[in-house]
């Protein structure tokens, strides 16, 4: 069941979109919270269940559901950590917590994750920087809970009620997967990410607050507040437009014949090492990557994202067998075996 939910969770990532090279995916998120309960870090077992209860019924009839209904403390640890490897679930929903959900629909590019910090969190997902296709997804869902015979919680003069106050109004966040790659090896990512922040943005690496922008990987994130998605976007556009173009002139300055030899080495390792830690393996995704798009290998670099959103992640210290089940699964899918 997991490998189909995975498989499923990934095929946007292989639809064409514009500026793949630079921007991974876009993400809208929307969080709400109903009226009646309280915020779930509040709300006793009884309480999440409720909630858990009434919001799916509330969303199966519009195809949250359809791609797959995981009752999150039922998994097992390893696959909850595929599952925040995939973006779907935050690290926090590692621990063995009752009532939480993730109703994903057919296609996968919209996952409802009930009773995390907030009771429900919709986010939907595309591949590349396609920002009119984010305002037609967030549009949609918009209208969706509006519609639910359900009383959110919201005042005029705060907006939509949250669980943390820095999420309160719109309930939007905009989120961006980015490969920096090039601007990190010229030493040149710090300035672009503290010309983001002046903007408002939030910069962390892959797995949330207090990750490192690894090998350049890096999310962008722009809270909502009071303003709408497309005023958000606008906010955004012209320097994120910018970055792309530094990031390619960056990459421009890579020096192929020295990343095929740091390729070589990281194959020498991925072949004989008994355990790889999440560093090295993000090394390698990125170094293959970075290849793929030296070479002008769209599949292969779609390959390298799709291998990276299938990449386990722990909560540390991880568990022992965790190295040596890296290890193994890099070798077969980046050597063959």
């Amino acid at each position: 069941m997991m490998e189909r939910i995975l498989a499923l969770v990934c095929s946007w990532l292989s639809a064409p979109a514009p500026d793949r090279d630079v921007v991974i995916s876009g993400r809208v998120r929307l969080a709400r919270n109903l009226l009646e309960y309280p915020f779930p870090h509040r709300a006793s077992e009884a309480d999440l269940h409720a909630v858990a209860q009434t919001l799916r019924e509330a969303l199966t009839p519009y195809g949250l559901g359809e791609g797959g209904a995981l009752e999150i403390d039922r998994l097992s640890m390893d696959e909850r950590a595929l599952l925040v490897g995939a973006r779907v679930l935050s690290p926090v929903l590692l621990n063995e917590l009752p009532h939480r959900w993730a109703l994903l629909n057919a296609d996968g590019s919209a996952v409802a994750i009930l009773n995390e910090e907030d009771h429900l969190r919709l986010q939907m997902t595309c591949a590349g920087w396609q920002p009119d296709t984010l305002i037609q997804q967030m549009h949609h869902w918009e209208s969706v809970l509006q519609r639910l015979p359900l009383r959110w919680g919201y005042t005029p003069h705060l907006g939509f009620l949250t669980a943390s106050p820095i999420n309160l109004g719109s309930g939007i966040r905009l989120g961006l997967l980015v490969h920096l790659m090039g601007l990190q090896r010229a030493r040149q990512i710090t300035r672009w990410l503290e010309a983001l922040q002046a903007l408002g943005c939030h910069t962390r690496g892959l797995y949330g607050e207090g990750s490192l922008a690894f090998e350049g990987y890096v999310q962008i994130s722009l809270l909502g507040k009071r303003e709408p998605l497309p005023d958000l976007l606008a906010r955004l556009r012209g320097t994120l437009r910018t970055l792309i173009d530094a990031e390619r002139e960056a990459r421009a300055r890579i020096d192929a014949d020295a990343l095929e030899t740091e390729w070589q080495e990281l194959t020498t390792t991925l072949q004989h090492t008994a355990s790889l830690s999440l560093g090295t393996t993000l090394r390698a995704l990125a170094v293959y990557r970075m290849r793929a798009m030296q070479r002008y290998d769209e599949p292969a670099r779609d390959y390298a994202d799709q291998l990276l959103f299938r990449v386990a992640v722990y909560p540390p210290p991880e568990p022992d067998h965790v190295g040596r089940a890296r290890a193994e699964w890099m070798r077969m899918v980046l050597l063959g075996g």
